[in-house]
């Protein structure tokens, strides 16, 4: 009896000792990180919009470091950190950040032993149909948990980039109050939210793959990031386009549609190629493949997942009806490649106003501006380039230069309803990019007269007026600058 007594007392003891300290890993783990955000003006790069703050939640990595979106914390002009059941903001800055992952690495400003953090685990597996669940802060700040189930692991874009990443839809019973809440699964970090949608109650979530990668590529500097291959590809279902390209293998390979100037895929594929194989893993007809981990997904995991900028990959295709086998090496997507880049960050961008023209290269950014029906509000003209042509530039370094806007004075009277037009020329000279209207600024002292590609007279700036019509400008519209050029630009 008295044994029985002594091993019960010993149980109840070890029940009581475990249970808090689970909990209180996660108070020390999970941080609410507050962000005040201030971007540049899209149509006025020359200024900034208002300071917005957003919230969300991190999740720490180490005593002083903290893994969050990049989202969350883009445009920071403050970022500061709060635990949970606390008051007291911790100030943070950013150790890297990447917008093709919609991940960011936080550092404590001050590492002293109050503000130590505890580092979580990552989960070793996820599966489909596993349970989960979701912590973030309540109205008082205590922690709340909330039930979750995955649904569905699939490939698509990011909520705020056009990247493709892996992504898992979870069914939870709680409305999720910010991004970067954290996933668990058996106490561990199965991933981080990144979008929620109130309606379905489901949200979208960055597994712990993802989030490992990233860790491990900030660890071992220089940083990486994630792949790219550099090719546009199409499903090849139609059975007469699989007899013409005289593949012979039911129901497998993708269709080579075009490669990416300056990608690794130029190097090595070609238009028309079939890809049956892609790094020993079979490529359907669809472009899915079996993934050892998630199941049945789409090929472009093996790239941005499986593999890194640098990696050498082994295909096997079709090619004009004979099977190769060739390699393909994997690069980082850049905007510095695309005829159009996208300015996913919203980077200041480089722009010249001269008598009242605002003249800057097209971006994703400037498009994305006009809201969310963008395509029915820009001139036709710039989405096609978008839609059609933002990565094939004819030659490297051409970029799209637009007349964005023109500010209303004396000297461009008549001028002022122009907008959104490609210039071709400026003082008679062709352009290919805003570098070279730079050259031409610098070479010629001002800008004479634009020619656009839709009109055949060109614009024409009175040169006795233009000297004082810009001072009046920079003073009216508050422009420090009325050229600004990035320093790698130069």
């Amino acid at each position: 009896m008295k044994t029985f007594i002594t091993l019960a007392i010993i149980l109840a003891a070890n029940v009581t000792f475990s249970q808090p300290q689970k909990q209180n890993n996660f108070l020390q783990s999970v941080v609410q990180v507050q962000v005040t955000s201030q971007e540049y003006d899209t149509f006025l790069p020359w200024q900034k919009k208002n300071p917005s703050p957003k919230i969300g939640y991190g999740v720490a990595v180490s005593s002083s470091e903290v893994i969050t979106t990049e989202n969350l914390i883009r445009n920071n002009t403050l970022i500061e950190l709060r635990k949970a059941s606390s008051g007291e903001k911790i100030p943070a800055t950013v150790v890297m950040s990447d917008e093709q992952a919609n991940l960011a690495i936080l550092k404590i400003a001050d590492n002293s032993n109050e503000n130590s953090l505890l580092p979580v685990q990552f989960a070793d597996s996820l599966s489909r149909t596993d349970d989960v669940s979701i912590l973030q802060f309540d109205e008082t700040a205590q922690i709340q948990r909330g039930k979750a189930q995955i649904v569905q692991v699939s490939i698509r874009s990011l909520p705020s980039a056009p990247y493709p990443t892996l992504a898992f839809t979870i069914l939870t019973d709680v409305n999720i109050n910010g991004e970067g809440s954290p996933v668990l699964r058996d106490g561990k970090l199965a991933g981080l939210i990144i979008s929620y949608d109130r309606g379905s109650r489901t949200g979208n979530m960055l597994p712990y793959v993802t989030l490992k990668h990233f860790l491990s590529d900030v660890r071992q500097s220089p940083y990486k990031g994630f792949a790219s291959a550099g090719f546009l590809w199409a499903p090849l279902i139609d059975p007469a386009k699989r007899k013409y390209h005289k593949v012979n293998h039911a129901n497998k390979g993708i269709l080579v549609l075009d490669c990416l100037l300056g990608s690794g895929a130029s190097m090595s594929l070609l238009p028309n190629d079939v890809i049956l194989k892609w790094d020993n893993y079979s490529i359907d007809n669809l472009g899915f493949y079996e993934d050892p981990d998630f199941g049945r997904l789409a090929f472009p995991y093996l790239i941005m997942g499986r593999r890194s900028p640098g990696d050498t990959v082994p295909l096997k295709i079709v090619r004009n009806g004979e099977e190769k086998n060739i390699t393909v090496k994997l690069t980082r997507r850049s905007d510095i490649d695309a005829l159009v880049g996208e300015n996913v960050t919203r980077e200041r961008e480089e722009y010249i106003v001269e008598g009242g023209f605002i003249i800057r290269e097209l971006s994703g950014a400037y498009l994305q501006a006009y809201g969310q029906d963008w395509q029915k509000n820009v001139d036709p003209r710039l989405v096609n380039i978008y839609l059609t042509k933002k990565f094939h530039p004819e030659k490297e370094g051409d970029k799209v230069v637009i007349l964005a806007g023109v500010l209303p004075n004396p000297i461009n009277i008549g001028y002022q309803h122009f907008r959104d037009d490609i210039i071709t020329k400026v003082n008679g000279k062709h352009i290919r990019n805003l570098a070279d209207v730079f050259r031409i600024l610098k070479d010629d002292g001002s800008i004479k007269r634009l020619s656009l590609q839709s009109m055949d007279i060109d614009l024409v700036l009175d040169q006795s007026m233009l000297s004082e019509s810009n001072d009046n400008l920079a003073q009216l519209y508050r422009i420090p600058r009325l050229r600004f050029q990035h320093r790698k630009s130069k």
